[in-house]
């Protein structure tokens, strides 16, 4: 028997996870976003200032400085972003909880395994993406297509990482609630068990990744016209800041509710098939 996930029943899923879980989801907020934050934040060229100025002046910023250090502190980050959510998947749906550091220590190896798989994984698919792009500029320039080639770009994208997110959404949660250390047969599991629901995962997916896009452009927007108006250090700009951490925190949680609601969700009916 085809096995099934419906996408009510997955959020009602991950809503039940919310309450029932409440304390430990504050505290891998801490870990995999407010530390984040924290840690970027130190390092100038992370800031929105340096970056408007470095799209205003490029060739100044490109013959000066290192881009090792902050290259470093990009992968630390997203080692421990990994590894929180994979703690937090553990505690949410493993059998029996064996406390934050166990949590903690579990996240930090499988989430460095989880990482290099997708980066493997979303790496090839933006070669992929950019083939067509450098094929097309070897015989005419990209410029005569002008607005419309990114925009299909952009459209491309959003569809495909849509739908790998669709067939894929289940492997930190496959990992976690059985403690898995290698993500491989997670990926191979998670994409059986998304074989019949994947189309209406899809959309749901998409429909987060257009609101995401929208909620970044509000948050942006206003953003950039405090920085033009505005000295550094402003109550408005730390304002700014204290905004993009509570999205960033809704959109961690966001990352590790759904997933773990469709996991719950696919877990009753998908069960025999899984390991047959």
């Amino acid at each position: 028997m085809d096995m099934d996930i419906a996408i009510r029943d997955g959020l009602t899923e991950a809503r039940t996870l919310a309450r029932r879980h409440w304390q430990a989801l504050l505290a891998y907020v801490g870990l995999g976003v407010v530390l984040p934050f924290l840690l970027l934040s130190s390092e100038p060229i992370f800031d929105l200032r340096t970056l408007v100025a470095i799209a205003a002046d490029p060739w100044t910023y490109r013959v000066s400085g290192s881009i090792t250090g902050p290259l470093y502190l990009l992968g630390i980050v997203s080692l421990i972003v990994s590894g929180a959510l994979l703690a937090a998947w553990n505690a949410l749906l493993a059998d029996i909880r064996e406390g934050y550091i166990s949590e903690i220590m579990y996240g930090l190896v499988a989430g460095a395994a989880y990482l290099a798989v997708n980066m493997i994984l979303y790496f090839g698919v933006g070669i992929i993406l950019s083939l067509p792009i450098l094929l097309l500029a070897a015989f005419q320039p990209v410029q005569n297509y002008g607005i419309a080639l990114v925009i299909l770009r952009y459209i491309v994208s959003a569809l495909l990482g849509s739908w790998i997110y669709a067939r894929f959404c289940l492997v930190g949660p496959v990992m976690a609630a059985s403690g898995r250390l290698e993500p491989v047969s997670a990926f191979a599991e998670s994409w059986r068990r998304t074989r019949t629901a994947w189309s209406r995962l899809l959309w749901l997916y998409l429909a987060i990744y257009v609101l995401s896009g929208l909620l970044t452009l509000a948050l942006l927007a206003p953003h950039l016209f405090i920085l033009f108006n505005s000295p550094p250090g402003s109550f408005a700009e730390t304002a700014m800041s204290v905004g993009w951490l509570l999205f960033w925190a809704a959109y961690f949680l966001m990352l590790l509710l759904v997933p773990a609601g469709l996991y719950r969700a696919s877990e009753g009916r998908a069960a025999v098939e899984v390991f047959a």
